[in-house]
């Protein structure tokens, strides 16, 4: 089964990071510490830095599957289990992706073209 971009978005991040969660879910991403680690994941919320929008615009591309051409770094790997939507939100609300049809247990891998200031991010999105 070939990968299929199922959401792409181009924003400026006011917080320099990005929030991938299962809608229901009750993770909490709000003791994560950008200087201890580029992400933090709390049951089925995930929270990683990008870069800031003082420093330009943030590439965000959601996958179902892996696509043929994956950026060089891979910020985490986590699994989740989605049972309502597939959310990707900026935390000042700059941008709110919801996917309703990526739903189960899934594989959630984030790479990037820079692991530290991110300016385009692949979310992909598999099966365990």
């Amino acid at each position: 089964m070939a990968a299929e971009m199922e959401a792409a978005v181009e924003f400026y991040s006011h917080h320099g990071c990005l929030v991938v969660r299962d809608t229901e879910s009750d993770g909490d991403v709000s003791d994560w510490d950008p200087e201890e680690s580029l992400w933090y994941v709390d049951g089925g919320s995930v929270i990683f830095a990008v870069q800031p929008g003082v420093d330009g615009p943030v590439r965000c591309e959601v996958w179902d599957g892996l696509p043929d051409r994956v950026l060089p770094q891979q910020i985490f790997e986590a699994r989740l289990r989605i049972e309502g939507e597939l959310q990707v939100e900026d935390p000042a609300g700059v941008i709110d992706i919801r996917l309703r049809w990526l739903r189960g247990d899934k594989r959630l891998a984030v790479f990037a073209d820079d692991a530290e200031f991110a300016a385009r991010v692949q979310i992909v999105v598999t099966p365990r």
